[in-house]
């Protein structure tokens, strides 16, 4: 009786050892290879924020984010993280971007904070930006405006350059030209949309770089907004920061002037 059971257990094993198997095959045929993250009670530190989260798929894997503001809202702004940083980097200005009647959708990169990077393959950050786009417009928001931080930057940037249909608007907040091998200052000449180049004056790689940017961009729905001071990123339009009033409001002037809030 003891070998019967044995050879039972034996079989039972390798039954499950072939379910196992058959995963990557499955995958193979467009069935996801990851699973999405399941929500996070208090992220950001902010139980507000708990009815709030989503995942969208990206580039194989899963990106997590929240989104604020009215669901009847038609201008949804996406904002990139900075380098080290996540959504909650965003969350006190996006929280006050919902207040004034945008949809605003902040996410993790792929592989970072909550994000779930796919088991195969590549990624860039443009292609996550294009998957929050494209996510955004899926919950019924009609102009998309595309804001990134540093990292974030270079990506929206290059994102606006082949998104379809087009955004909005692009900000580019201390963006730099190049980053994992995604070359804003490339892209820039094939930028049909408003963009802004939002810059700090003594953030030095950034302001020369967002020069170049704005230089190689064409027509004449570019603008170049230099701040005093040395903020970068995120921290540039951070409440109280260097600069930080002098930054909200030339963002919120561009953003009146080519997607006010519907």
């Amino acid at each position: 009786m003891r070998i019967v059971l044995l050879a039972a257990c034996a079989l039972l094993l390798t039954g499950c050892a072939g379910d196992s198997a058959s995963t990557p095959a499955d995958a193979s045929k467009g069935a996801p290879v990851v699973a999405a993250p399941s929500p996070t009670n208090g992220w950001c530190a902010d139980p507000e924020l708990n009815d709030k989260q989503v995942t969208f798929a990206s580039q194989g894997g899963y990106l997590a984010g929240y989104l604020l503001g009215d669901a009847r809202a038609k201008v949804a702004l996406v904002l990139a993280p900075q380098s080290g940083a996540d959504a909650c980097s965003w969350l006190g200005w996006a929280k006050q971007q919902a207040a004034a009647g945008y949809r605003v959708l902040a996410f993790d990169f792929n592989g970072e904070g909550r994000s779930v990077r796919g088991i195969t393959g590549t990624f860039t950050p443009s292609g996550d930006v294009e998957a929050a786009a494209a996510y955004a417009r899926e919950q019924g928001a009609v102009g998309v405006v595309l804001i990134g931080a540093s990292r974030g930057g270079t990506a929206v940037l290059v994102a606006a350059a082949r998104l379809m249909p087009p955004a909005a608007g692009v900000v580019s907040v201390s963006g730099v030209a190049e980053y994992m091998h995604e070359n804003a200052v490339q892209a820039a000449p094939r930028l049909t949309v408003p963009v802004l180049y939002l810059v700090a004056k003594d953030d030095s790689r950034a302001a020369d770089d967002a020069r170049a940017m704005y230089d190689a961009t064409p027509g004449e729905r570019r603008t170049l907004s230099v701040i005093p001071g040395r903020g970068h990123g995120r921290g540039l339009v951070t409440e109280g920061s260097d600069g930080s009033a002098e930054a909200s409001a030339a963002i919120a002037a561009f953003l009146t002037a080519n997607a006010k809030p519907a």
